[in-house]
């Protein structure tokens, strides 16, 4: 039994305007050419009839893999295409079939129909299930089977398959436009970068250098995790690197109990200089509602305050468990999860509430504005990562 061809599903693209659709799905085609070519894959065809996009390749493992860095996609099956004929997928399902039913595992078949045929979906179900079942001496379980033969009649054209691929599902890469993600590498900051491409972001990822505040081990860190998220866009990531050693400096001398409010403030407000310069528009953060206690509600709106820009934060209602589990299943949690030391300016003491005028007066005293406007003109590093 060998797949010829891959059947690639889309959602809420389906749901667009005819002329947006077919944008999207055009930017889509183009995204997975990328990846293929990513995974050394140059023999192909590709086509899109209404609602699926068709993968014809020899190559279909390394074109699974391939399509699971593909946002936009939210499902992709290996098939084996048939002509619409009941005798011809009779045939077939018996053949995939024996792999499966001959320890006489319970099983279903589901089917769907697009076009005119002189037998409905339901009819299908029933004939190839029965002719299944004699076969094998199977059991049929609609509701919990061990084993389901999946066909997708289209007008002349039969596919059959037995397993589905989940995709990231999402909106294609890019099509919304740029946002600059606050990036340490760590776990949070690379998973809300990543919910963000699926949404049809393209991140600008900003890492911001402790000087001799941090430790070197976090530098790398966020360049490894980087080079691996870049595997899911079609270009790589643009990762931006700034100094923020003297700023620390400052707020480590002057802010106490203030110090984490005051340092994500000046972020916020790099962010937002940077967001300026590449078009961007908005601030991507990896906080989470009352994670630490610079993320209560309170603080939260303090630093909001600190920019124009709208501040998105993907994992708001996220628990740590949540967030670890896609960082598993994107490849990035072995990386992220390395130890890189802890802050060296974090005070014993975190204050949980924030008094905006307060904060205000202490960035003035400290000219935090000054320092970011003189960092990012001074000690601005740029480039573009990939795998």
């Amino acid at each position: 039994m060998k797949w010829d061809l891959i059947l690639i599903r889309y959602g809420e693209i389906a749901l667009k305007s005819s002329y947006v659709r077919r944008q999207l799905i055009e930017k889509l085609k183009s995204h997975i050419i990328k990846s293929l070519k990513q995974n050394g894959i140059s023999e192909y065809k590709l086509r899109s009839p209404r609602g699926r996009i068709f993968l014809e390749t020899d190559n279909i493992q390394e074109s699974l893999e391939a399509l699971s860095y593909v946002s936009g996609i939210v499902s992709y099956s290996p098939c084996i295409t048939v002509p619409t004929d009941i005798d011809k997928i009779i045939e077939t399902s018996i053949n995939i079939g024996e792999k499966h039913l001959k320890d006489k595992v319970s099983f279903a078949v589901n089917a769907r129909r697009i076009g005119d045929h002189n037998f409905t979906s339901q009819d299908l179900e029933n004939t190839v299930g029965n002719h299944l079942r004699k076969k094998y001496n199977s059991t049929v379980d609609l509701d919990n089977p061990d084993f389901t033969v999946n066909i997708e009649v289209r007008n002349e054209t039969t596919y059959i398959f037995i397993d589905t691929y989940r995709g990231l599902g999402g909106l294609p890469y890019g099509v919304q436009g740029k946002v600059v993600s606050l990036f340490s590498g760590g776990i949070d900051s690379p998973v809300a970068t990543s919910l963000m491409i699926k949404r049809g972001c393209e991140p600008i990822a900003l890492y911001i250098d402790k000087g001799r505040y941090g430790d070197k081990r976090e530098n790398k860190r966020a360049v490894k995790v980087a080079k691996k998220l870049s595997r899911y866009t079609p270009n790589g990531i643009k990762y931006i690197q700034i100094d923020f050693e003297d700023i620390y400096n400052e707020i480590k001398n002057n802010a106490g109990k203030k110090t984490c409010i005051i340092c994500k403030r000046a972020m916020y407000k790099a962010a937002e200089k940077i967001s300026k310069k590449t078009k961007a528009k908005g601030i991507v953060t990896g906080e989470s509602i009352g994670q630490v206690a610079s993320q209560t509600l309170d603080n939260l709106m303090t630093l909001d305050e600190s920019t124009k820009l709208p501040v998105y934060r993907p994992l708001t209602g996220f628990d740590k468990t949540q967030t670890q589990q896609i960082s598993i299943r994107l490849g990035l949690y072995k990386e992220s999860k390395k130890d890189v030391g802890d802050c060296p300016i974090l005070p014993n003491k975190v204050s949980t509430i924030s008094n905006i005028n307060e904060i205000k007066k202490l960035e003035n005293q400290m000219n935090i504005n000054k320092h970011i406007e003189q960092i990012i003109e001074e000690t601005t590093k740029k480039q573009t990562l990939t795998p």
